[in-house]
């Protein structure tokens, strides 16, 4: 789980650090940058999954491209650096990105501190060394090894164990991005990407992992009282998404259903990936209606706890952001267990300003951004 993120010259951040929690929720202005935290994740995924690839090409997210480093790049100054980086429990991993070469940084316990300098394509090809005390340590950039005699071996292994994870942190994260939906009545399984973002890769989830449709089905009866099912006619090789009305006790295909049930089950299959520790949420309340939204803010919460999973999210919906604040007031979820940062522009910098929120679900300074809006049409049905 991350614990915070340091981003530097991606997109509109020019320089940014932000505290993250097992519930980070960003809200702000159209425009103000707050996906560019998301997609600086999985800028920094795509490098740590296969460092072996251009430079420009780390920036091409799947569902997605935003271009190459002169695009993505703060101010498109292309002689600047661009820093990305994470710390977790463990310890610290950073990104620094030239046009074509970067620096890769990893910090952990015991004093290890390992930098090494590359050129992209890297083929991990290279390696930093440190000793420490009876140990020697090997880093490649990606993946470490830690050597000593017989006698502190078990140690060796437990220091390698950690360094890795640190890396690995980076790499079990996924999106739940603003496109998303099942538009089709069957399926079939096809190969997966890095990012499986696409209608026919979220049902080849759902089709091979038997797990992942209970869970589902649970979570949408909760939310919409409806559950939902894979079919399988006998002899062919086709799935329909099926889902059933509990009320009505009425069956139908999850494209015939409404699109804000088959948003749920597209979030629900992406947050509950048992190969999947931090997912990225792209306004949650697409298509929900009010009591939906509520419903599901709330069970996304439960989830998080229940599962150890992360989630940051980006939404506009004041809907959303006061359900997540009346689980905090219930005492579903402990205040610190989440956070809220304002997004906002000045000038050309995305800046993310930390939300102070009390365990009585109160947010101190007020959400700004909403309340300005509804001051806005309280005066002209007043006749200010």
């Amino acid at each position: 789980m991350f614990k915070s993120v340091t981003i530097k010259g991606f997109r509109s951040i020019k320089e940014q650090r932000v505290e993250l929690a097992p519930l980070t929720v960003l809200y702000g202005p159209t425009a103000s940058g707050k996906s560019s935290l998301l997609y600086a994740l999985l800028v920094l995924r795509n490098i740590i999954s296969n460092p072996n690839e251009p430079v420009d090409s780390f920036f091409s997210l799947g569902f997605v491209n935003l271009g190459g480093f002169e695009e993505c790049i703060f101010n498109h100054r292309k002689e600047d650096e661009m820093t990305i980086g994470y710390s977790t429990e463990d310890g610290q991993y950073c990104v620094t990105l030239n046009r074509n070469s970067g620096e890769l940084l990893l910090i952990a316990a015991g004093g290890i501190h390992l930098q090494l300098k590359v050129t992209f394509p890297y083929a991990l090809n290279q390696e930093a060394l440190q000793l420490i005390n009876q140990f020697e340590i090997r880093w490649n950039g990606i993946t470490g090894i830690v050597a000593t005699s017989a006698e502190f071996q078990q140690t060796a292994t437990e220091i390698t164990t950690r360094m890795n994870h640190i890396v690995e942190s980076g790499r079990i994260v996924d999106i739940v991005p603003h496109r998303r939906g099942f538009f089709k009545p069957y399926y079939t399984p096809v190969p997966l990407s890095s990012t499986p973002t696409s209608e026919d890769e979220l049902a080849t989830l759902l089709i091979t992992d038997p797990y992942l449709v209970p869970k589902i089905s649970v979570d949408l009866e909760s939310i919409t009282n409806r559950d939902f099912r894979l079919y399988t006619p006998p002899g062919s090789s086709l799935a329909y998404l099926l889902t059933t009305d509990k009320q009505a006790r009425v069956s139908c295909n999850l494209a015939s259903d409404g699109f804000g049930v088959n948003q749920l089950v597209y979030m629900l299959a992406k947050i509950h990936r048992s190969d999947v520790r931090t997912v990225l949420i792209e306004e949650p309340e697409i298509h929900l209606h009010p009591s939906v939204m509520r419903r599901f803010a709330r069970r996304l919460c439960n989830i998080i706890a229940e599962e150890e999973k992360q989630a940051i999210l980006t939404t506009h919906s004041e809907v959303f952001v006061g359900a997540v604040l009346a689980s905090i007031a219930r005492g579903e979820v402990p205040v610190e267990n989440v956070r809220f940062y304002l997004v906002e522009k000045q000038g050309k910098e995305t800046l993310f300003r930390s939300q102070q929120v009390t365990a009585d679900g109160q947010v101190e300074e007020g959400m700004k951004t909403f309340m300005e809006g509804e001051l806005e049409d309280i005066k002209v049905l007043l006749g200010m």
